[in-house]
Formats: C-alpha cells, structure tokens, sequence
C-alpha cells in the first residue's frame, strides 16, 4: 500500500486522495489513534512533517493506565525493553539546608488496580517504535515528509477535506474524518479555525546523565524549590533523564546552578559532568486549553486537544486515551462522525479538566511563592506522609486511573484539612495570623473545584444536545 502511495505523490499536479482516516502528526497521540481505529476495516493515512531523526525534549514518562492501554492496542509488547520501569515517584520537599532524607514516596504498589508499574521512554526512541509499529497495522499507511497545509469546507455541510503539501507539490484529501495529533502548537488547530487560550509557564532544560547515582533508583524523583521544579528519571539501563524548570526571566544557566545545590553531592556531580560534555535539550512549558477538542470531522488529540504543565506526567498515557475513547464512541454510532465526535469531546474533556486543574494546584503548591501556598504544600506533605489512602488517592489522580473532577476535589478539600493538624506548630511559630487567612483562602478554593465540575457537566449536556 505504501508503494500506491508514494506513487501518488511523484507528479507536480495537484492531486485527490480518500481515505477514511487522515491523521496529521506520527507521534505518540497519532500512532495509537491509527492503532485504536485500524481493526474498524478503514484505510487509514498518517502524515508526519519531520524525519525519523534528531532530538527534543518531550514526554517520556507512561503512567501505568498508558502502559496497558498501548499494550491493548498492539504497540508494546508485555517483555517491552526499551526503556525503564517506573515504580512510582519521590517527592524531595524544598530544603534549604539541603537534607535530602525527608522525602515522600507514591509508589503504584499502593493504588488498587495499578498491578505493574509505569515506564520511561526516551521520546524520539518511543515515536520511533510506535510509528514503526504502526506501519504494519491493517489499512494504515504513512508518508514520511508531508505536512496538512490546509483545512477546506467540503460539498457536505459542516465537514472538512485537507491538503497535503510535500517537496513535490500538493495533495487533496478527502476524508470521513480528520485527526489532529500534531502537538501543543497544532497546526491542524489553526487551520480549522479552533481558538484556544495559551499560558506559557516556564522553559524546560534537560540532559541525560548515568543514573548510578540516581536518588531512589527505578522511581521518578521530583525535587521542589522556589526556582521551580526539577526530575530525574531512568529512561533505559543505566542512563537517566534530568530536567530543570527555568521560570521566565531566569538566567538559565544561574537557574540550573541553583537547582543542582539541591540535589545530592554525587548525583549533582553527574549531572554537572555531563553538561560539560553536552548541549542540554530545551522546551517550553505551555498550559493550551482549546475551546472544543472537535469541529465538524475534526478531531484533536493528545497535545493538540490541551496541555498543561508536565508535573503530572501524564500527557503521554492521556494522548492513549484519548485514541481509545475515539475509537469507542464511533462504534457506539456506527460511525456517525460528528455524533461519535460529541462523544469523544465530552469523555476526553473530563480527563483533560482533572490532569489541567491538579497540575495547576500542585504547581502552585510546590513553588510556594505565597503564604496559602505555603501551607498548601505543608498540607500536601502532612496528607502523604500520615495518610497511606491518601497517597494511593493522590497516585490514583495522577495516573488517570481516576480522571473525576469530583474525586479531585474531595482530595483537595482532605488535603486542606490537614492544616487543622498543622495548627500547634503554627501557633508556636506566631504564624497564627498567616494560617487562618490562608486556610480562608484555601477553603474558598475548595469550593471552586466542584463549581468548575457543574460549569463542564452544563457544557457537557449542551453539547450532547446541540
């Protein structure tokens, strides 16, 4: 079929092509949207715009629900080895006198239905074995080089064709439907006139060091500090991913130095040699929230349907879920696109509200640049450390195992209430003051959460209705 293809694309005329599915983006998200949809007996095109080669620094980290969703959709094998197995994370709360044994562990051990652990995947290594992978699914097809260029109305009302442009010209291409599975900064988005709101955090500096020295092996290590936030995790036998957070308007290289006094003394050395030997890779941390995650015959998936900062981890394995709540709602429909559509943006809205509002507590929480966050982040610490539920609750969030709202909030209104036992050294410390007026503010918030959840269950029903 690849041959048909390419054979098509070897003249300069403008040319027309159907398919069914047209997938814009080869990474992650588009590997498991062909892989969900290939055994529904449809003919399938994947374009990728970018080689096979080169670097950047994206998601690697797989959250156990990912693992098992990719596994189930053919694109892992059980005996997986190309990357490292993650069996929870290590949280190193901000220490200023740079002790690093107060840590807290989340291990997947603890969270009933998480029977195995997650993994990391150096990205471009993972795009790679996906695409690769894919290629060989029934009716799937890729070509290499090709970008979508543009979105055009077609003759059926309220639906799309796309062209396709490579160095020998332009394709059109008529689709039933139409994935968007290009990143954070999807062109498909653009073209199809989706408006989206865009926050850009803070830059991402990351290097790959030996992980002899990594502090709890065969866990992602999280360190906190006002600077930002810092990871650290294998991605296969014997090396390891390290990050830094460098928040706008910081120095990078000052920012990474800082960073590195609180790591430990031989890790820090290892990471401070490899920087010397190496470039380290960038990029940047955007929090993109779409308006719809469809329009007309066009879907957005993974990155391209809203990202939020990476604390999670959990873009990749919501990227796989994303495919699979696609590929279940056209067959509740039989297909009835723009119904099957509706139902996809509804399933892949509520996980995308969870992952984006926990990300932004945590975030928060764990720079701590304001009294209520500062408590927050004390609240958090005292949750985990005296409350083993709590902390399968916390995993269970961050996983995606649970993606409700609802649960999220009643986590957070647990976790405030461990101010009340925080309350003694507070008044010890003459901070009596500053607590009741953060745990004012914290408890308001409290009150946010299940609002924002009636707010989307409304747009959820006016949806289904439309």
């Amino acid at each position: 079929m690849m041959g048909h293809y390419e054979l098509m694309m070897e003249t300069h005329a403008k040319r027309q092509l159907d398919v069914d599915v047209l997938i814009a983006g080869g990474g992650v998200a588009g590997a498991a949207a062909a892989a969900a949809l290939s055994p529904l007996g449809l003919k399938i095109l994947i374009v990728e715009p970018k080689s096979s080669h080169g670097r950047r620094l994206a998601g690697e980290l797989i959250h156990p629900p990912g693992i098992d969703a990719l596994k189930q959709l053919g694109l892992l094998d059980e005996d997986c080895t190309i990357g490292a197995e993650i069996r929870g994370f290590t949280i190193f709360p901000f220490d200023a006198d740079n002790e690093h044994e107060d840590y807290v562990s989340l291990p997947y051990s603890e969270v009933e239905g998480l029977n195995h652990g997650g993994m990391a995947i150096e990205h471009q290594v993972l795009k790679d074995h996906l695409l690769e992978r894919v290629k060989d699914f029934p009716g799937v097809d890729v070509l290499m080089g090709c970008r979508v260029s543009q979105i055009l109305p077609s003759d059926q009302k309220n639906t799309y064709q796309a062209v396709v442009t490579d160095d020998s010209g332009e394709t059109l291409i008529n689709a039933r439907l139409i994935i968007g599975a290009d990143g954070p900064m999807s062109q498909v988005r653009k073209l199809t006139g989706i408006s989206h709101e865009t926050h850009r955090y803070s830059g991402m500096l990351g290097v790959e060091v030996d992980d002899t020295h990594l502090p709890t092996p065969g866990f992602g290590n999280i360190f906190l500090n006002p600077l930002g936030i810092s990871y650290a995790y294998s991605v296969t036998k014997g090396r390891a991913r390290v990050m830094f957070e460098i928040l706008r308007g910081d120095d990078s290289k000052e920012s990474v130095r800082e960073h590195l006094k609180f790591f430990p003394r031989a890790f820090r050395e290892d990471i401070e040699k490899a920087m010397a030997q190496e470039k380290p890779l960038a990029a940047a941390n955007y929090r993109i929230v779409p308006k719809s995650a469809v329009h007309g015959n066009v879907a957005l998936l993974g990155d391209a349907r809203g990202c939020c900062h990476p604390l999670t981890a959990s873009g990749i394995t919501t990227a796989v879920k994303d495919a699979i709540n696609l590929r279940d709602a056209l067959i509740d429909t039989q297909f009835d696109v723009q119904q099957a559509l509706r139902r996809y943006a509804i399933s892949a809205g509520r996980v995308q509200l969870t992952r984006r509002t926990l990300s932004e507590e945590l975030r928060e929480a764990f720079l701590s640049h304001t009294n209520e966050a500062k408590l927050l982040n004390q609240c958090i610490f005292s949750y985990w450390r005296n409350n083993p539920k709590g902390r399968a609750h916390s995993l269970a969030l961050l996983s995606t195992l649970d993606s409700s709202i609802v649960s999220m909030g009643i986590q957070f209104l647990m976790v405030v209430l461990q101010a009340f036992r925080l309350l003694p050294a507070q008044f010890r410390d003459g901070n009596l003051g500053h607590w009741c007026l953060s745990l004012v503010k914290l408890a308001y918030k409290s009150l946010t959460i299940p609002q924002t959840a009636f707010q989307h269950w409304l747009r959820e029903r006016h949806a289904l209705a439309d």
